[in-house]
């Protein structure tokens, strides 16, 4: 009783009833069986015979019941839900997963099913580490779940997570149920009615103010409740933006984040550079102009704080406004003054990236400046991997709006580093690759080759059709690479080039790699040409993943108002899809 309701004391190994019962037997058995179900269940598996397995787990569950054993019942129920989902029953698994208020299984079954939306018990009248369980595949499947009954489960979800807040629920010690019914709540609040948003948003309004630096186990999914309310419930937009620069100043990393996204900064930028993208002024998710002053004399105070990416949202919004010019230099002077490297010295982390992202808005000759000096710490091989992978980032900021003559010089330099000719950095042996599987200490600082990050480099310079083709055989190359950090770079490099030089590329066969990023990329391709990839996009259209659906959807939808046929078709079988996202995706630019 006190590990599953608490308090948590020190005295959790008195005598029970039960173990004084075990000991009267003699045999340590409340029930006389000829041989335990449990060994029999386990056996059963080894000599791989399901059935037996499955009866023998059946009846320890009920001697455990019975007894009143609740770790044999916990034990016998995971024993059960495992045993359903390696013999493809995952819906009679996720059941006894949830009786057993496995969480954790329960989120690795829902990402094995792929698009299989699995049942879901109600929200009341069990056991806290039931619900528990119940939220959390909730949340892990709430792109599945059916129009019709989202609604009713915004509203448990609320509701237990309010009373959980009340003190009026039995919970575990940490309210596990009570945080888990709020991020849960969260994940629908886009999908609810805008009455149901904003008693989320009301709810969650005691959780902005705190100690600095105090975070909150439900602060990411708050953040990121507030920007799809933003968008999904035009009358609440204000709202749900104003709640989340109120997180963002109590330093919550996830709504700094969100705040410097794209998405956001659409929103809060100038109207006349996003009527493109969100319509004309008045429509749904449009600010009034003095809702969006506001917000952006928000944000000034924000980077004034020194919040994390509040520089980079506030150069986006508001650049000609003095604080960011201080910061824009602030941030030349750091990439101009980088000492060099130490023998024996190893710095993990730059600001190199961001500060080459504020240094683009100065005058050509600061940003040719602080480009060379990027060049020269990706070319030192006595800086670290990750220090020279920040560097050719850096560059890429900065040469793009660079004269042809030093895009042409710096394309020439990225070529060395796109061959693997420039690999080889200080403690690669140390820092990069996997970790070996018995030390806890040695650090995993991801691939040590510079080839991903100089194509990147290489893209961002080519300026000619030659050096763009160049461009894109390596990056196509790429794609046979085992690394997915490669493999990702290499698929949003071809994404980039322009139309006329990917144009006769096989998307066909991109459709059938087993990487996601490049079923997305072929995805792409495909609307380019609709007419011509109708077979390939159909078939993407069935893809196992619905982010490769959800891409086609994008895409499809971004050919609007006047479609060719190919497309619509295409569409017509897109919005019937299971998953939400994608059949939003459908209409995103209609």
């Amino acid at each position: 009783m006190n590990v599953q309701y608490g308090p948590w004391s020190t005295e959790l190994d008195d005598e029970h009833h039960l173990a004084q019962a075990l000991g009267a037997t003699g045999t340590g058995r409340l029930l006389d069986r000829i041989r335990d179900p449990r060994a029999q269940a386990m056996s059963a598996v080894l000599r791989k015979k399901p059935i037996e397995a499955v009866l023998s787990a059946r009846r320890w569950l009920t001697d455990s019941v019975v007894t009143g054993s609740w770790a044999d019942e916990n034990e016998a129920l995971s024993f059960l839900g495992d045993l359903y989902r390696d013999n493809n029953e995952p819906a009679l698994a996720s059941t006894y997963y949830q009786r057993a208020g496995n969480a954790k299984r329960l989120e690795e079954l829902s990402t094995s099913v792929g698009d299989l939306l699995l049942p879901v018990g109600q929200l009341r009248d069990e056991p806290w580490w039931v619900l528990r369980a119940r939220a959390t595949l909730i949340s892990a499947q709430a792109d599945l779940i059916e129009d019709h009954t989202v609604g009713t489960l915004l509203s448990d979800l609320t509701d237990l997570a309010a009373r959980g807040r009340a003190g009026e629920l039995s919970d575990s010690p940490t309210q596990a149920l009570t945080l888990q019914a709020t991020k849960s709540a969260c994940t629908l609040a886009s999908r609810g009615t805008p009455e149901q948003a904003g008693t989320l948003l009301e709810l969650l309004a005691s959780d902005v103010v705190r100690e600095p630096n105090h975070y909150r186990h439900t602060d990411d999914e708050h953040a990121a409740a507030c920007v799809e309310i933003a968008f999904a419930h035009p009358d609440l937009t204000m709202a749900a933006l104003t709640r989340l620069f109120d997180l963002a100043e109590y330093d919550t990393h996830k709504a700094l984040e969100l705040l410097a996204s794209h998405r956001v900064l659409e929103l809060l930028a100038a109207r006349e550079h996003r009527k493109d993208r969100l319509g004309k002024p008045g429509d749904a998710g449009m600010l009034t102009d003095d809702e969006q002053t506001t917000l952006r004399a928000r944000a000034i105070q924000l980077a004034q704080q020194g919040g994390y990416l509040s520089d980079v949202m506030c150069s986006e919004i508001h650049p000609i406004h003095p604080s960011v010019r201080d910061r824009a230099e602030q941030a030349r002077d750091r990439i101009l003054n980088r000492p060099a490297p130490k023998p024996g010295h190893a710095e993990l982390g730059t600001a190199m990236v961001t500060d080459s992202y504020l240094a683009s808005s100065l005058a050509d000759e600061d940003q040719e400046a602080c480009l060379r000096k990027l060049l020269d710490v990706a070319g030192d091989p006595r800086e670290v991997a990750s220090t020279r992978q920040d560097a050719l980032i850096g560059a890429s900021n900065l040469v793009l709006e660079q004269s042809p003559d030093v895009k042409h010089e710096t394309f020439q330099k990225s070529r060395a580093f796109v061959l693997g000719e420039q690999d080889g950095s200080h403690l690669d042996d140390e820092l990069t690759g996997d970790s070996h599987p018995l030390s806890s200490f040695r650090i995993n600082g991801g691939p040590a080759s510079l080839c991903g990050h100089g194509l990147r480099l290489a893209a961002a310079s080519a300026t000619t059709i030659e050096e763009q083709e160049w461009v894109r055989d390596q990056a196509l190359g790429f794609l046979r690479s085992d690394e997915r950090s490669i493999l990702q770079t290499a698929a949003r490099t071809l994404n980039q080039l322009p139309r006329e030089v990917t144009s006769n590329i096989d998307t066909s066969l991109l459709a059938t790699h087993n990487h996601v990023g490049v079923r997305q990329l072929s995805a792409v391709l495909c609307m380019q040409n609709p007419e011509r990839c109708l077979d390939t996009a159909m078939r993407l259209a069935g893809d196992s993943d619905g982010r490769v659906r959800r891409t086609l959807a994008e895409a499809a939808a971004y050919l609007a108002p006047d479609p060719p046929e190919s497309a619509t078709a295409i569409l017509e079988a897109l919005a019937q899809d299971p998953r939400h996202s994608v059949r939003v995706a459908t209409h995103l630019h209609t």
